[in-house]
């Protein structure tokens, strides 16, 4: 029986190997489509949306159209702000949501918007908004769920709390 070993390895032949190594791997990402790829650039398209109005001056929502909310909220949080909005109403009190949540302010002039996602737990977006109101930066994040309409926000992170929190008591 005869044995015939492998040549030995040179370093240029290692060089060489983890050099082609190098470049399939920084390309394998940008070759492959993948699903988490499309999330989060319809997470990310959402968000622009939603600060569109912002850049282009306005201010707000319509929180007494109840298609409006539904197709920024998740079903359940959009019923948590119009419950306490007609609660307030009824009792001549302000509703726990006084301010415009997207802003974390009930007015201002915004400026300097910057919006970003990344992936969150349970096939979650996190959506990052960053601006300027009158001058002060400020940072809101925005937890995003993926529903059968497309993605809508199920939460939404100020420093000071979370809007969920405005109706946890």
């Amino acid at each position: 029986m005869t044995r015939t070993s492998a040549p030995p390895l040179t370093r240029r032949g290692l060089m060489t190997a983890g050099a082609l190594l190098a470049v399939l791997a920084a390309a394998l990402p940008a070759t492959l489509p993948t699903a988490a790829r499309a999330d989060e650039a319809s997470a990310l398209a959402f968000l622009e949306a939603l600060y569109a109005p912002y850049r282009a001056g306005g201010m707000g929502i319509d929180r007494t159209d109840a298609a409006v909310m539904g197709r920024i909220f998740t079903p359940e949080l959009a019923a948590m702000i119009a419950d306490d909005d007609a609660r307030a109403a009824a009792d001549g009190e302000v509703p726990n949501l006084d301010a415009d949540p997207f802003i974390d302010a009930q007015d201002g002039e915004i400026g300097d918007i910057a919006v970003t996602v990344a992936d969150a737990p349970g096939g979650r977006m996190l959506g990052r908004a960053s601006f300027t109101n009158s001058g002060e930066p400020k940072i809101v994040e925005l937890v995003l769920e993926e529903t059968p309409a497309g993605w809508r926000v199920d939460d939404i992170h100020w420093p000071e709390g979370t809007l969920r929190g405005l109706y946890s008591h």
